[in-house]
């Protein structure tokens, strides 16, 4: 969503229909000035929300408290590896960690560390 911002959204979320989506990178990289309107959020569904790189102070964690979180600040850089019927997700930080994923044991690859699983 690039960086649509959440004044522009609130216009337009009422004339456009929106496809179910497996991930969102979160407008201005999770930054509050570009929340996605809930209607918006309903819509799409994402099944993983990526909240990009910028100041932890910056990013509105709680509008997207309903969904799957993956924190570039924290994860470092992410890999998503898109196979038939599912993702596996490696992220440069091999303490991050998260529950959502289904750990598939898969090893590290792509200079980075396995992180699990997302069925698509």
């Amino acid at each position: 969503m690039g960086d649509l911002e959440t004044d522009f959204m609130d216009k337009i979320k009422s004339t456009i229909t929106l496809p179910s989506i497996d991930i969102l990178f979160a407008p201005h990289h999770g930054r509050k000035s570009g929340r996605v309107p809930k209607e918006m959020m309903d819509e799409m569904k994402p099944k993983i929300v990526i909240m990009g790189e910028a100041p932890s102070g910056n990013l509105d964690y709680a509008g997207y408290d309903d969904y799957n979180k993956i924190t570039q600040n924290s994860a470092g850089d992410i890999v998503f590896d898109c196979v038939k019927g599912k993702i596996h997700i490696y992220v440069s930080n091999e303490n991050y960690s998260v529950t959502f994923l289904t750990n598939e044991n898969l090893s590290n690859k792509y200079d980075c560390y396995y992180l699990g699983s997302q069925v698509v």
